[in-house]
């Protein structure tokens, strides 16, 4: 758990007003007026999630450290999947009709550049050199719900006629959280972003990010309040962060 005594942690109400519509920065647009090596918070509220090759936008924060720092950063969101699948009636007396309808959400970080995706695992060596850090894959991008929704229909009446129809909707909401950690940000001023990217997906074909679905379903993603916290700390020099871990 993050030790946050002494720090200032903005809950996610208190920028609601002010951030309904748009991503909540909870720092200075300065850096001269930021201080630094201080914990930053940053949250918002509700925000549509569309499929894209990029992703959303769905936080920010700016921050100042003094010296290069590892940044323990913590994002929390509620994460909803809609399906609507219909299952449009067997063909022929017997027979069976499927609908299904399928997607995911996933989240990840990003710091001072759009493209430097923060990764899960990373290794520190001395002399720590900010510019020698690895950056994230798509492998380091968080699945924060996941949700393959299937509906099959058999004509079982006597006498079997065939024409049985079936349509299902499902929503639920999650709160989940996930922890990274960037070893040896440089000092000077840094932007953390948080991205979203609902991935609607082929049944047939997980791995396919393409929106198809059986004929007439279809499944769409949203998060709902969410922080970002980052504390900036001081790891061990040879920090590794990976199933091992630092010895």
């Amino acid at each position: 758990m993050l030790s946050l005594s002494r720090r200032a942690v903005v809950a996610t109400g208190l920028v609601a007003a002010i951030a309904a519509a748009v991503p909540a920065t909870l720092a200075a647009t300065t850096s001269s007026a930021q201080p630094a090596d201080k914990a930053v918070a940053s949250g918002s509220t509700l925000q549509d999630v569309s499929p894209s090759a990029t992703g959303t936008q769905i936080m920010q924060a700016t921050f100042k450290t003094s010296k290069p720092e590892d940044l323990l950063m913590s994002v929390s969101l509620e994460c909803s999947i809609i399906t609507d699948v219909v299952v449009p009636g067997t063909t022929a007396a017997g027979g069976k009709s499927t609908g299904e309808a399928a997607g995911a959400i996933k989240v990840w970080l990003t710091i001072d550049n759009d493209a430097t995706i923060v990764p899960i695992t990373d290794t520190s060596a001395p002399p720590q050199d900010p510019s020698q850090q690895k950056t994230g894959t798509e492998a380091d991008k968080v699945t924060f719900c996941d949700r393959d929704h299937k509906a099959t229909l058999t004509d079982t009446e006597d006498p079997q006629d065939g024409t049985d129809a079936l349509e299902e909707y499902q929503f639920t909401k999650t709160a989940n959280d996930f922890n990274w950690v960037r070893l040896n940000a440089g000092s000077g001023t840094h932007t953390v972003k948080v991205w979203a990217q609902f991935i609607p997906k082929d049944p047939s074909d997980p791995a396919n990010a393409s929106a198809t679905t059986t004929d007439g379903s279809m499944a769409t993603g949203f998060v709902g309040n969410r922080t970002l916290i980052i504390e900036p700390t001081k790891l061990a020099n040879n920090a590794v962060i990976s199933d091992t871990a630092t010895g």
